[in-house]
């Protein structure tokens, strides 16, 4: 069995001594910087304090979701599918985060296993809707959910702005325009 030199057991200790004390010292200075995996998304971009959602030691916890997003929340922001299940989920003590993730990006989508979204986050961003329902109908059909187009001023503003590019059935072709998500239209060479 080999052993280590007596120097290099003392650099170890002291290494780890310094390794252990940055640690300290950042959860203390700055605990955002050190530990948050990625940035929030929109939905919870206002937040400045990890410990609205997170309990030490535990991570993220229904109580804490539940402060902001209670029973009535769902009752009056949500339609009536969406709020019967969240009081479901919280009648039976099943775990927000089995559906529900963050620290993805400001963009992401927060709902695991939702509807794929054809526009990326690119539209959320053109147009400064901050979810499908504001230019979308949600209906619940037989096999799977229908949408349709709403008639109001963001949809006109994007059918008119496209000068005929924005056409009903057009706008999850975005990116082919719109390269890497930018807002101005590249040109094309002829």
């Amino acid at each position: 069995m080999w052993c280590l030199r007596p120097w290099v057991s003392t650099v170890i200790r002291i290494l780890t001594v310094l390794l252990i004390g940055y640690i300290a010292w950042g959860t203390v200075h700055s605990p955002e910087a050190l530990w948050a995996p990625g940035h929030l998304s929109r939905h919870h971009a206002d937040l400045k304090k990890c410990d609205l959602c997170h309990e030490a030691f535990k991570g993220a916890t229904n109580d804490k979701c539940l402060a902001c997003h209670s029973a009535k929340v769902f009752q009056t922001r949500s339609d009536v599918a969406t709020s019967q299940f969240h009081q479901k989920v919280i009648d039976d003590q099943q775990s927000c985060l089995a559906c529900h993730t963050e620290h993805r990006g400001v963009l992401a989508n927060i709902t695991r296993g939702t509807m794929h979204n054809p526009h990326g986050e690119f539209i959320f961003r053109a147009t400064g809707a901050s979810s499908c329902s504001d230019c979308h109908t949600m209906k619940a059909g037989k096999n799977k959910t229908q949408q349709g187009l709403l008639q109001n001023a963001m949809v006109r503003h994007l059918i008119e702005e496209g000068e005929g590019a924005h056409q009903l059935g057009k706008f999850a072709t975005c990116l082919k325009c719109h390269v890497g998500g930018q807002l101005d239209v590249e040109e094309e060479d002829d």
